[in-house]
């Protein structure tokens, strides 16, 4: 069994609120994870568009299409090294294994070709850069809230024509539940950075532009410190009850090895 881990991220807190008991199985026991083919479609797409964005967006469309296509090849051979059976491989719809793995190779592509249209079409949106002139995108960040570390990276800080910045995520997939992610990125930058993000959004890949600018003014230092001591607390004390329901266990990575598994049958 492996220690927990001395920093909290976002990914930790959304599993944690998931399922503690995921949380556990995933991070301290270190089972087996099923893999899933929208994990290297995700990987591959965040490092084709931050190629994109840090050449100034003057990699041809082509180029970065063959960079998501060496990216995501890579993840799936990672996965694959260590579940090389497709049929353990988590499904997505009615679309299994290997031909999942197949389909969002062309769903990488068209998200990829829509997102660099997107951006061409808004000249007038920019990415922001910090005080030293590091352009914002897979920002790093390392904060310390409450006395509890926590890591991560902003995907995109970007900044309007009136000057207002914008905190953005990029999903392959679908939209989060729930704005702590952007509200969390949002408080790392006021921070460790000194600037004040007070709207966020996603670029949903699949829809091919952002959505609509979320308030963020109801995460703040105080109410974001506050989520994640608690976290730290439930962490630090082994807190991992087990939350089970059928629509959370189907999807979830670690359900082979969970005794409270919870089928939608």
């Amino acid at each position: 069994m492996a220690e927990a881990p001395l920093h909290r991220s976002v990914s930790q807190k959304n599993q944690y609120d998931r399922c503690p008991y995921s949380y556990k199985l995933a991070r301290i026991d270190q089972v087996w994870q099923r893999p899933a083919a929208w994990l290297p479609q995700g990987s591959a797409e965040h490092e084709a568009i931050e190629a994109y964005e840090k050449s100034g967006q003057k990699m041809s469309v082509e180029n970065v299409l063959e960079l998501f296509r060496e990216r995501y090849a890579y993840h799936v051979g990672t996965y694959t090294e260590d579940t090389p059976n497709w049929d353990f491989w988590a499904a997505s719809g009615p679309y299994k294994g290997a031909v999942d793995v197949e389909r969002r190779f062309k769903l990488g592509e068209d998200q990829i070709r829509a997102y660099i249209a997107w951006r061409e079409a808004h000249p007038e949106e920019k990415i922001w850069r910090t005080r030293d002139g590091v352009l914002a995108v897979e920002l790093p960040f390392e904060i310390e809230l409450g006395g509890v570390p926590i890591r991560g990276y902003l995907d995109q800080v970007v900044v309007d024509e009136s000057g207002q910045l914008e905190v953005r995520d990029v999903k392959s997939g679908k939209k989060p539940d729930t704005n702590i992610q952007l509200g969390t990125y949002k408080v790392a930058l006021e921070v460790q950075y000194g600037v004040n993000a007070p709207v966020g959004s996603y670029f949903l890949g699949k829809h091919g532009k952002p959505t609509l600018a979320y308030d963020l003014s109801e995460y703040t230092v105080e109410s974001v410190t506050e989520e994640f001591v608690e976290l730290d607390k439930n962490i630090k004390a082994r807190n991992f009850p087990p939350d089970p329901e059928p629509n959370k266990c189907w999807f979830c990575d670690v359900s082979a090895s969970c005794q409270f598994f919870m089928s939608r049958s």
